[in-house]
């Protein structure tokens, strides 16, 4: 269930359409994952979903409020998977914990593009949508990944790396896979959206980067 807090205007629709407001959000983050938050229209929006400009509108106050709406959309709906996989996992701890966490974040990118799209269109500069992606996309993320090494009293060595290489070389390695999915489709004949490649990627990197702290 999402928590979005959908802003009602005063007034009736302009029409008798019907909207469902976790429709609009799912094609909400389609539109701006593609075209970017300035390239992004409302008529694109709309159109997605069959209903008119207005009546998106009359739901949310401008563009901005539309798309703070969908990405804490987008967050809810990673978390409530990220506490099923930790609660999953609960036999789990530390690097072998660590290591589900990083399969189940590929996962994630190949079922929700947009995450990782609108992540690298607003990470590279500094403005009030890098706050609020940082805040409700990214760090939420972090955190569940930090946790297994936080609360594992074996793994000084591994805590020896600094955070924010471990940051982004977790965030490189797992989001270039579906970056470069034409390239990959075009040069090595693979999709990295596959379970199958998923799953190969998955332990690749799990080997290469935690292989020698076990």
């Amino acid at each position: 269930m999402s928590n979005v807090n959908v802003k009602r205007k005063r007034g009736r629709p302009v029409s008798s359409e019907k909207l469902d407001i976790n429709v609009l959000l799912e094609a909400a983050l389609e539109v701006f994952s593609e075209f970017g938050y300035e390239g992004a229209q409302l008529k694109e929006v709309a159109s997605k979903v069959g209903v008119t400009t207005p009546l998106i509108s009359y739901h949310f106050e401008n563009k901005e409020d539309l798309w703070k709406q969908s990405i804490i959309h987008l967050s809810s709906k990673i978390m409530q998977r990220y506490e099923e996989v930790r609660a999953s996992n609960n036999h789990l701890n530390g690097i072998s914990l660590l290591k589900a966490f990083t399969k189940h974040y590929l996962y994630l990118m190949a079922e929700f593009p947009s995450m990782y799209k609108i992540l690298l269109q607003e990470m590279g500069r500094k403005s009030w949508r890098y706050d609020f992606v940082s805040q409700n996309l990214l760090m939420p993320v972090v955190w569940f990944s930090h946790k297994p090494i936080t609360e594992s009293e074996n793994l000084e060595e591994f805590k020896a790396i600094p955070a924010a290489n471990f940051v982004s070389i977790m965030f490189g390695a797992t989001s270039s896979f579906f970056v470069l999915a034409q390239t990959l489709e075009a040069e090595y004949g693979i999709s990295p959206f596959t379970k199958e490649n998923i799953e190969m990627h998955a332990n690749i990197m799990n080997d290469l980067i935690f292989k020698q702290f076990e």
